[in-house]
């Protein structure tokens, strides 16, 4: 039998200890709290974090933007929305953190076939009738995966449940030389007759044929009057003005008002390009846009630095793109276009949104 020398045993003393610590952290770990290992590769995960609510007549309108990475084909789509509801009491209506005492699942949303929700662009629209006056209601929407796991979930909104404006009134539109003018009386009384507390406030909608509304007031109005310029000759419109109130915070919207069809003067200039885009090139920036409505004799460009605004066009182009070569190294434009009318005056619209960029250039 081998024997081991007395220099020998110190090291294997050591190493036996160090054994034993090994075995007791392993021990211990199994015995802490488990995690789950993460994925070797993680895909973004869908988020929802514009969720909002308005208060219609007898319902709550909530909406939100579909995440880019919820993808829809004609098999259905890769994520569901979940909504869930739970009534707040009226004294916490503004306490987004409070807990709730019940909640309950609502609806679930396939974004490919989204019924009885609507789908808007990139937005989903659902509107809630189940609910009472006097009430508020706290909503969320939970993105499932196909097999119904919870992935993320949205902000919370809270809808207040309040009378809104009373009906506004003889709403009437005339043709003017500069475009269509809409006059209307308002209506100093919710729609329980009583008096309103919050000032009142106007959502302008056109709809051109058979299409849908669009606003056309880019913030709510307080006046009692709206000119549209921007119309194309000759063509007809329908026009819708909402009546609404801010409570706290929410939109509460009341009964609109549709007029009869309007047609646009004759002389009247075309409408902005609804769409303009840019593309940054190398010491250069390339303008695109979508063609406006009616008859157009061409399209005028503006490069916006600071405060100094430049028509970049001396005379009309007849459509896009358009490239914008005189641009300053790593520099910030903005940049918009307008339309002009076919005659020989060339008279021209209004200017577009504009589109901010920065210009790149590489040594």
């Amino acid at each position: 039998m081998t024997s081991l020398s007395n220099q020998s045993w110190p090291g294997l003393a050591h190493r036996s200890c160090a054994a034993l610590l090994l075995l007791f952290a392993i021990a211990a770990t199994g015995c802490a709290n488990k995690t789950f290992p993460k994925p070797l590769s993680e895909t973004a995960r869908p988020e929802i974090v514009d969720l909002s609510a308005r208060i219609l007549p007898g319902a709550v309108e909530l909406s939100w933007t579909v995440p880019g990475v919820v993808k829809t084909t004609e098999k259905g789509s890769s994520h569901r929305f979940l909504i869930v509801k739970a009534p707040v009491r009226w004294e916490s209506r503004n306490c987004l953190e409070c807990p709730v005492e019940s909640q309950s699942e609502v609806l679930q949303i396939d974004p490919a076939a989204p019924q009885p929700a609507r789908r808007a662009a990139d937005r989903i629209i659902w509107e809630d009738s189940a609910v009472s006056k006097q009430q508020a209601y706290r909503y969320q929407v939970i993105i499932q995966d196909r097999k119904e796991r919870p992935q993320s979930q949205s902000n919370p909104v809270i809808a207040k449940m309040i009378p809104g404006p009373g009906r506004t009134s003889d709403l009437t539109v005339n043709t003017q030389p500069q475009g269509i003018l809409l006059k209307w009386k308002a209506s100093k009384k919710d729609a329980d007759g009583k008096p309103l507390q919050e000032e009142l406030q106007y959502v302008i909608e056109r709809r051109a044929g058979g299409g849908d509304w669009e606003s056309i007031s880019s913030v709510p109005i307080r006046a009692n009057t709206f000119l549209d310029k921007a119309v194309a000759s000759q063509h007809s419109y329908d026009y819708r003005v909402t009546p609404m109130i801010n409570f706290e915070g929410t939109l509460v919207m009341g009964e609109p008002v549709v007029s009869a069809k309007t047609k646009a003067p004759s002389a009247v200039p075309p409408p902005p390009p609804k769409t303009v885009w840019t593309i940054p090139a190398q010491g250069a920036v390339e303008v695109n846009w979508m063609e406006s409505e009616g008859v157009v004799g061409g399209y005028h460009v503006y490069r916006k630095e600071g405060k100094e605004i430049t028509r970049l066009t001396a005379a009309p182009v007849p459509r896009g793109p358009y490239v914008d070569r005189a641009v300053k190294k790593n520099a910030v434009y903005s940049y918009a276009v307008s339309a002009v009318n076919p005659q020989a005056q060339e008279q021209e619209g209004l200017l577009s949104k504009w589109v901010e960029i920065r210009s790149l250039q590489f040594d």
